[in-house]
């Protein structure tokens, strides 16, 4: 196997591994936004205390806004680690390593 076929071959692993962290993180989607939506739509009675509502309302929306950002994030990782670009050889196997490998 040579050098390239390793790097692609790993980088192609890699970028399996990164679509399914993103269909994952994907799948918890649904549950935020209801969290969001009730506590967004959650009525501020003189029985409630707004303070926590309004903090349970913040905390949902951070919490989803970072989920759809870590869910793009590994969408993005993922197609750079399968498209191989020269970047990512060097990233999964530097210069240095490359002399101590041993060649066929």
């Amino acid at each position: 196997m040579s050098r390239e076929d390793a790097v692609c071959l790993a980088s192609r692993a890699l970028a399996f591994i990164f679509v399914t962290s993103a269909l994952a993180e994907l799948s918890h989607v649904p549950e935020f936004m209801q969290t969001f939506f009730y506590y967004a739509k959650y009525a501020v009675t003189s029985s409630t205390n707004a303070q926590y509502v309004e903090y349970w309302r913040h905390h949902s929306l951070f919490e989803l806004g970072f989920l759809v950002v870590r869910t793009i994030g590994f969408a993005l990782v993922s197609v750079w680690l399968f498209k191989g670009d020269p970047e990512v050889g060097a990233l999964l196997l530097p210069v240095a390593s490359r002399e101590s490998v041993p060649k066929n």
